[in-house]
């Protein structure tokens, strides 16, 4: 039986100084009979000029480079029943390099054979670490295991034809097509004997770029297992313990007793186990009691307007603690912020816990012009250019009072915010609303009876959002 006609495909993109070396080694194969189409996505330097050195059967163009587009089209243009898949960077190490791949085809089951790839003298660190860990020495027939890799790859086109390579894709169109060949019952083979020289790596020493692409082609491919988490990770297995600290004597809001709605607020939330309130005030205790919460006596020493409000956390934390309730995280909560976006508190430590965050809060996004005042008399502009709306750059005002969800272990150390950061984005301005001391002078006749400048648009919006 004669043996079947490969089609070798080569994509290129401005590879002058890889693709001759490629060429060298594909033309120098010991396999009878095989064809060579190159996909050219526009290449700008001299890669045209060094293919026409070779007998290659065709050259496909590309405008907008698809890895799995590119794959599809090169394919079509092809006419073996057996597709190799080459990188034009990859130099194939042996002459037998192509037989190699034929013959882990041999089996009917395997519906794709990918080979060895091996760093070169030169490559990097990262990249020879990330070849010789991947890439072993034996061979391997994979039922479940779909990672796939076209740099040095080779399919039968029946099974192509019934699986293309999805030509949507930027990234992993390769892992994408291996996961649907196993899923509907194929099998896929790692040969090492069909190695090639990779000078940059699977993942081209860590690019930052590349790699965001990739993990994200991968959340889509694996969306129930990378956001799976272990049960105890769970936002619903967290020990989430929310602290209202409260300094003096509680304040209301147009009779709206405003520490009352928040702890009916907190114990509405579905991942909030515990509520401690933490204030000198016995006003504030009795309220604390009546809803169900507890309450932890501030000390004279943390009484001052001066300290920090870490302080005031890693405190209430130790007492919290010296209780026997030891919580994986720490909501802070001001109450005299009246209006809060439904389900915050919830969304809060979902965010958290999804993205292995150490603290997250809730942001006003502001497309304004900012400056600071530098210096008595003198400005300085911190935003970077005057755009119209949102094609400037968004500024995110933090909103800690609503809620701020740190874990435990930032708060101990006398800290709101740890390193990790997310932030919740908040649209509406009525969020941003607190109740303070502070009066705008002189104050408009609706002011003058509230107790705090906020207290005359508070009073508009419980007319008519107020149950």
């Amino acid at each position: 039986m004669p043996a079947p006609r490969v089609s070798v495909i080569i994509r290129t993109r401005n590879e002058e100084s890889w693709v001759g070396h490629c060429l060298d080694m594909v033309f120098a194969q010991d396999y009878p009979d095989f064809e060579v189409i190159l996909v050219d996505n526009n290449s700008t330097d001299h890669t045209l000029q060094v293919i026409r050195r070779y007998p290659v059967s065709q050259v496909v163009t590309i405008d907008a480079y698809k890895p799995g587009l590119s794959l599809n089209l090169g394919i079509r243009a092809s006419t073996g029943a057996l597709i190799a898949c080459l990188s034009s960077h990859c130099i194939p190490q042996r002459t037998d390099w192509l037989s190699s791949l034929v013959a882990g085809l041999d089996d009917p089951s395997i519906a794709g054979v990918y080979g060895r790839q091996l760093p070169l003298a030169f490559s990097g660190a990262v990249d020879k670490r990330d070849l010789l860990t991947v890439f072993g020495l034996d061979r391997r027939v994979q039922t479940r295991d779909y990672f796939f890799h076209n740099a040095n790859s080779m399919i039968r086109r029946d099974v192509w034809e019934q699986f293309p390579f999805d030509e949507q894709l930027t990234n992993i169109e390769d892992r994408y097509w291996g996961k649907a060949v196993t899923e509907a019952g194929w099998r896929l083979l790692y040969e090492p004997e069909a190695a090639v020289y990779h000078h940059h790596g699977i993942n081209q020493a860590n690019d930052g770029e590349r790699a965001g692409g990739v993990s994200a082609m991968l959340d889509l491919l694996e969306r129930d297992l990378v956001t799976a988490l272990p049960d105890s990770l769970k936002p619903e297995n967290c020990n989430v313990v929310a602290v209202a600290p409260v300094l003096g004597e509680p304040r209301d809001l147009q009779g709206m007793d405003l520490l009352a709605g928040l702890l009916r607020q907190l114990g509405q939330a579905g991942y909030v186990r515990s509520i401690y309130t933490f204030s000198e005030s016995d006003a504030v205790r009795e309220t604390t009691e009546r809803a169900g919460a507890r309450f932890i006596r501030r000390p004279e020493a943390l009484r001052a307007r001066d300290r920090t409000l870490g302080e005031v956390l890693q405190h209430a934390l130790a007492e919290i603690e010296r209780g026997g309730d030891y919580p994986q995280t720490v909501l802070y909560v001001n109450y005299l912020c009246p209006f809060r976006p439904p389900s915050l508190f919830d969304e809060l430590v979902t965010e958290q816990q999804y993205k292995g965050l150490d603290t997250v809060f809730p942001g006003f996004i502001d497309y304004n012009d900012h400056w600071a005042n530098a210096a008595p008399g003198t400005y300085r502009r911190i935003t970077e250019s005057i755009r119209p709306g949102p094609d400037q750059p968004a500024l995110y005002r933090s909103l800690y009072g609503l809620g701020c969800a740190t874990k435990a272990s930032v708060v101990r150390r006398g800290q709101l915010l740890g390193e990790r950061v997310g932030i919740l984005p908040i649209h509406d301005h009525i969020y941003t609303l607190r109740c303070t001391d502070r009066r705008p002078e002189p104050s408009p006749p609706s002011l003058r009876d509230s107790q705090s400048p906020v207290g005359w648009t508070a009073e508009l919006f419980l007319r008519e959002f107020r149950p």
